[in-house]
């Protein structure tokens, strides 16, 4: 006897767009929701599928963080002759430089403090679809030692769930039907994951059960879900339950799905930086001007196709 409670939708909404960065217009998903009500998760950008000419695209000139967790997700980046050319490049204030291709996938752990940018070749011209995702830390590690995880399009696993209509799931972070991505959040249990779902087809969900955080937007197409019926560029919360239910539209859908274990602690953000206290904030600014914000070690690792 199944005796699993499906996942409701508790909210739907329309999130707004405004410049960001260097200039560049996004869509503020989780724009005017309470942290309490996001827990772990803090902010999740979109920028929409847009064609740029070479120079146009501004990116974020190096900017600090500390205190959280950013996962950018390059969607689409097409143009280009190389990976170096048609990719959003990242530096860090160590001197490493990251290539962010189509598909590509990074899980940084900024913690204790990081200063970076992300920009794109001056030759670039093509698309790019982007979201950028910022997921909490706990207090014992938000002063702990800087690390990355970046993968390749290639090297995060992808499980077909149907082959008629085509229904997949890209694992960016989390485990799947025997499958795990090769990125992991250590210190907050959570999954991410982008659906893509021919027209008409029908799939379910079960995330793991202390996950109770789950939040979904529709990035292409159209579809119902949890009963609800929603569009492009809508942001879905949903109630505590076991599974969630999805059919697609007539013309498909894209779907990115997010779940996460509250921590429950306070949450104080000031721009780039996100602890527990305004004191905290208040060192966070005073070790930046003095140097001391980003003074230890940063590790990276690249998982490859």
């Amino acid at each position: 006897m199944d005796t699993c409670t499906y996942i409701r939708v508790k909210r739907l909404s329309n999130p707004p767009r405004r410049l960001e960065g260097g200039g560049f217009e996004i869509r503020d998903i989780m724009s005017g929701v309470s942290n309490q009500d996001l827990d772990p998760f803090l902010m999740w950008h979109e920028l929409p599928r847009k064609y740029s000419r070479p120079g146009e695209f501004p990116g974020a000139p190096m900017h600090p963080h500390r205190g959280f967790c950013e996962l950018p997700y390059a969607k689409e980046i097409s143009g280009g002759n190389s990976d170096q050319y048609g990719s959003m490049i990242g530096k860090d204030h160590k001197g490493n430089t990251v290539y962010m291709g189509s598909g590509a996938f990074e899980f940084g752990t900024v913690a204790g403090g990081i200063e970076h940018e992300a920009l794109s070749n001056p030759r670039w011209e093509g698309y790019m679809h982007f979201f950028q995702l910022w997921i909490n830390l706990p207090a014992a590690h938000k002063f702990g030692q800087p690390s990355f995880q970046n993968a390749e399009a290639g090297a995060l696993p992808i499980v077909t769930i149907s082959q008629s209509p085509k229904v997949t799931a890209k694992l960016l972070v989390g485990s799947l039907d025997g499958k795990t991505s090769p990125c992991v959040s250590a210190h907050v249990p959570m999954q991410y994951l982008d659906f893509e779902a021919g027209p008409g087809a029908s799939f379910s969900h079960q995330p793991p059960q202390e996950m109770a955080r789950k939040l979904a937007f529709v990035y292409r197409g159209s579809c119902t879900v949890a009963g609800e019926e929603c569009r492009e560029g809508q942001f879905v919360q949903f109630t505590e339950g076991d599974r969630l239910s999805v059919t697609s539209g007539g013309e498909g859908v894209g779907v990115l799905f997010i779940a996460g274990r509250p921590i429950g602690e306070p949450v104080v953000q000031y721009g780039p930086f996100v602890m527990n206290s305004q004191e905290q904030i208040k060192q966070c600014f005073s070790d930046y001007q003095r140097g001391e914000l980003c003074k230890g070690p940063c590790t990276r690792v690249k998982y490859e196709a």
